[in-house]
C-alpha cells in the first residue's frame, strides 16, 4: 500500500501533463503572446543592444557595459506583469490591448520588482545550502509575481500568499520547471551553435535573437499561472468546505 502511494505521487509529480497544457497554451495564442512581447521589449532590446554595441567597440567603463543587464532587470517586471494580465484576459475569454496590458505592468512595477529581488535572494541561497532548499523555496514563491498583479498584494503579502498557495504543487512546480528550463536551454543553444556556424554574429541577429528568447521563455509564464489558478481552485474548495462543516457545526 505504500509503494503504491508513493508510486502514485511520483507519478503526480513527475508528469509532463503541465508541460503539454503549456505548450498547447501558447501554440493556441502565439499571435496575441507575441504580439504584446513585440510592442513590449523590442524598444528596450533595441537600446539595450546599441549601448552593448558601443560600450564594446568604444571601450566603455565597467559601469557602462553592464548597463544593458540592469536595464533589462528594471524593464522585465513591466512586461512580465502586461503578459500576467494578458494570459489572465485570455482565459476568462476577455479583450485586451496592449496599452492596458503595459499600464497594468507599470502600476505593479515597484512591488514586482521588489518581489523578484527578495525572491531571488531567498533562492540564491537556498541554492548554496545543497541546491535542494533553493528549488524549494522558488517553487513556493513561484507565484507572487500573480498574487500582485492579480490579486493586488503587497510584496510580502504575495510572497507568503504564494508561499501557501504553492504548498500542494511543490514537486510538481519544481519538476515541471526543471523540464521546461532543460528543453529552452536546449534551444538557445542551438540557436546559439546555427548563429556561430553561420557567422550571423551582428547587431541585428543579436536583437532577433534577444527577442525570441523572451517569447520562449513566456512559457513559464504560461506554466505558472497553471498552477496559480490550480491553487486558487484548491483554495476556494478548501473555504467552501471549512464553510460547509462551520455550518452543519452550527446547525447540530
Amino acid at each position: 500500500m505504500m509503494d503504491r502511494t508513493l508510486s502514485d505521487r511520483f507519478k503526480e509529480n513527475f508528469t509532463i501533463k503541465p508541460l503539454i497544457e503549456t505548450f498547447s497554451f501558447f501554440r493556441a495564442y502565439a499571435r496575441d503572446i507575441v504580439t504584446f512581447l513585440l510592442y513590449a521589449t523590442v524598444p528596450v532590446i533595441i537600446i539595450e543592444n546599441f549601448i552593448s554595441y558601443y560600450a564594446i567597440n568604444y571601450n566603455f567603463p565597467f559601469q557602462i557595459k553592464h548597463l544593458p543587464i540592469i536595464v533589462h532587470f528594471l524593464y522585465q517586471p513591466i512586461y512580465t506583469g502586461g503578459l500576467i494580465y494578458l494570459i489572465s484576459k485570455i482565459v476568462v475569454g476577455e479583450k485586451w490591448d496592449i496599452k492596458g496590458c503595459l499600464s497594468v505592468g507599470l502600476s505593479c512595477w515597484v512591488n514586482l520588482l521588489l518581489v523578484n529581488i527578495i525572491s531571488s535572494l531567498m533562492v540564491i541561497l537556498g541554492l548554496f545550502a545543497f541546491i535542494i532548499p533553493g528549488l524549494f523555496i522558488f517553487a513556493r514563491l513561484s507565484l507572487a509575481e500573480f498574487c500582485v498583479v492579480l490579486d493586488r498584494l503587497s510584496p510580502m503579502e504575495a510572497l507568503l500568499h504564494s508561499n501557501k498557495m504553492s504548498r500542494n504543487f511543490t514537486w510538481q512546480i519544481i519538476t515541471s520547471a526543471l523540464l521546461l528550463s532543460i528543453i529552452l536551454l536546449g534551444f538557445q543553444l542551438l540557436i546559439h551553435l546555427a548563429i556561430v556556424t553561420l557567422s550571423l554574429e551582428n547587431i541585428f541577429t543579436f536583437m532577433i535573437t534577444e527577442l525570441l528568447i523572451i517569447i520562449l521563455w513566456s512559457t513559464f509564464t504560461i506554466l505558472f499561472f497553471r498552477f496559480y489558478d490550480l491553487a486558487n481552485k484548491a483554495l476556494r474548495q478548501s473555504h467552501e468546505k471549512e464553510i460547509q462543516a462551520t455550518s452543519i457545526s452550527n446547525d447540530s
